[in-house]
């Protein structure tokens, strides 16, 4: 009844309705959205900037930009910067630092203000772009040569949206790399920790609709939480 009356009211109190909704749904007490709230995310994010590095570096072992930039290597791609490259979720630029090896010209997405500022702070990247990846990408022209997503689709439950957005502003022949966490009793599921796992076969046959072509696909553990693993995928695909 609360949350019928928030949605109601409109906004704020429907921004907040939603967030509820969501948190709600993570405790498997509704059913779960097609993606978190993006108020959610950016004010999760802003909350966090100013010890983001220090906590996933050090406490979560977190590795997912490393981990693309090896699949990267693995499947060819030379570190010559050559290559017009687009990091979703830049965050802070930790995911910036591993792709600036690969690129000519490094441009990042993210929601939160205060993770860009990080960010900006690198001098790494070329351009920034505060906003919604699935507003910001499908206005853009098929430019880039490599789309990276170092732990950010785990924001999203279907990735149908998603991957047609990251598809329509890949050159043709340009690839798309990206981490998952890693589930396979659905399509997608959202977890207690706030983020989506996926079935990587189901989010390989989405790509496979929206014209990409999968590369390579492997397991990894992303982080480290509660002591134990993040089991994850690596997904590299091609723009057909």
């Amino acid at each position: 009844l609360a949350l019928a009356r928030a949605d109601a009211a409109g906004p704020p109190a429907g921004v907040l309705a939603g967030q509820a909704r969501f948190l709600l749904a993570a405790l498997g007490e509704a059913p779960a959205p097609d993606r978190a709230p993006a108020a959610y995310v950016r004010d999760l994010f802003d909350q966090f900037a100013p010890r983001f590095e220090a906590e996933l570096t050090g406490r979560l072992d977190y590795r997912s930009p490393a981990l693309l930039a090896a699949l990267l290597e693995r499947a060819g791609v030379a570190k010559a910067r050559r290559l017009a490259v687009l990091d979703v979720g830049c965050g802070t630029g930790l995911s910036g630092a591993a792709l600036a090896p690969f690129a000519r010209r490094l441009e990042g997405l993210d929601l939160s203000p205060r993770m860009l500022a990080e960010a900006r702070r690198r001098g790494l990247y070329d351009a920034l772009h505060e906003a919604d990846l699935l507003d910001w990408l499908p206005r853009q022209a098929p430019r880039f040569d490599l789309v990276a997503a170092a732990d950010v689709l785990n924001y999203l439950g279907d990735l149908a949206p998603a991957l047609a957005a990251i598809a329509g502003a890949l050159a043709p022949g340009g690839l798309a790399a990206f981490s998952l966490e890693a589930g396979e009793d659905a399509p997608f599921a959202l977890h207690g920790a706030l983020r989506y796992r996926h079935d990587p076969a189901h989010v390989a046959a989405l790509a496979a609709a929206a014209g990409l072509s999968e590369v390579a696909r492997e397991a990894a553990a992303l982080r480290t939480e509660g002591g134990a693993p993040v089991a994850g995928a690596l997904l590299l695909l091609r723009r057909d």
